[in-house]
């Protein structure tokens, strides 16, 4: 009966942490969106600013070219009133840009914050299994503690681990390479 016992809990872990990991990942998911619509919005504004700037560099290349047609000169011309218009709105498209750029670290830190989740989340899963062989006496003791110790080895160095990957996904390194360093921070 020991034994039973010690597996319905192991099972009811389990449980919470999905309930948990479900939890985390629904929040997550809408605060993913919230910050994709708002990035869409702002490229969006700078898209139509860009369209006015457009047609305000055309009024005045036209209004330069007429003149030198018209005159057969080519001095300076006025177009401050163009400029004057266009000031706001290089302004404002300066300020957007910057409010994208903050937008995709937000995007590129929610993603990092997933991607640890995820890997809290395997981590977990990986101890409650263990945790159930190990009171099912499939594994010893000492098994448990070094296959803990690689799991929790996992989380420990994620953010080292993630950029081991991203190097050799950007050929910056072999796999080989990947394969040896991604063994010395596991094992």
């Amino acid at each position: 009966m020991g034994i039973f016992d010690k597996v319905v809990s192991a099972a009811k872990n389990t449980g919470s942490s999905i309930a948990t990991a479900a939890v985390k990942t629904g929040s997550s998911i809408g605060v993913a969106a919230q910050d994709q619509s708002e990035l869409a919005g702002l490229k969006m504004q700078v898209n139509i600013i860009e369209q006015e700037l457009e047609k305000a560099y055309s009024q005045v290349g036209r209004i330069y070219i007429e003149y030198v047609m018209n005159s057969g000169e080519m001095p300076g011309i006025d177009v401050s009133d163009i400029l004057r218009m266009i000031d706001p709105k290089m302004s404002r498209k300066i300020e957007l840009e910057e409010q994208i750029i903050e937008c995709q670290k937000r995007v590129k830190d929610n993603n990092l914050m997933k991607e640890k989740d995820r890997a809290e989340i395997a981590f977990r899963f990986e101890k409650d299994k263990l945790d159930r062989a190990l009171a099912m006496d499939v594994i010893s003791q000492d098994d448990y503690n070094v296959k803990l110790a690689i799991a929790y080895k996992k989380v420990e160095n994620f953010e080292e681990i993630r950029k081991i990957e991203k190097l050799c996904d950007m050929r910056i390194i072999t796999e080989v390479e990947k394969l040896e360093k991604l063994k010395f921070l596991t094992e």
